[in-house]
């Protein structure tokens, strides 16, 4: 008696294919949901740095070295001289 199917050398590679298809797929997915981790993870990060620093939440952040500018050059008088 003759058992073809259990002792074929040949074996297919449909299956192989599909079974490597599947696992290209998987981790791809998991690579891209691992990277909306990781963006939600920074973004908690930031948060908790600017709260820190005193900003509030879900408030607009306000430039200061331009507000420093500003005072400086109105501590020097309208002439620019210091004043004196």
């Amino acid at each position: 008696m003759k058992l073809p199917l259990l002792f074929r050398r040949d074996r297919p590679t449909i299956p192989s294919a599909n079974a490597q298809d599947h696992a290209e797929r998987v981790i791809a997915e998991s690579l891209r949901v691992l990277g909306q981790v990781c963006t939600k993870v920074a973004d908690a990060i930031e948060a908790q740095r600017l709260e820190r620093n005193g900003y509030a939440h879900n408030s607009y952040l306000r430039r200061t070295d331009q507000a420093d500018k500003a005072d400086d050059t109105s501590k020097s008088g309208p002439s620019g001289t210091g004043g004196g």
